[in-house]
């Protein structure tokens, strides 16, 4: 069964949150989003800018993430 859905990356970001030890607060202040979103985020009822994917990416160390999102990003942010 096919679904219409495209696929989240929410678990793996929470997954990867939770393996560095981080707070979802500690998270979000470190990457520059507000807490409450980045709980939404995490449970796939908001979606990131670029930008803030991005800055989230390196706050939880997701290197590939971070480097197929870096030519995306405006001059004034890479």
């Amino acid at each position: 069964m096919q679904t219409d859905q495209p696929p989240t990356l929410t678990p793996s970001l929470r997954a990867a949150r939770e393996a560095k030890g981080l707070s979802l607060r500690a998270t979000a202040h470190l990457s520059g989003i507000d807490p409450g979103h980045l709980s939404k985020v995490e449970r796939g009822e908001k979606q990131l800018s670029i930008e803030a994917l991005y800055r989230l990416a390196l706050v939880v160390e997701l290197g590939d993430l971070a480097v197929h999102l870096k030519p995306l990003l405006p001059k004034a942010v890479a």
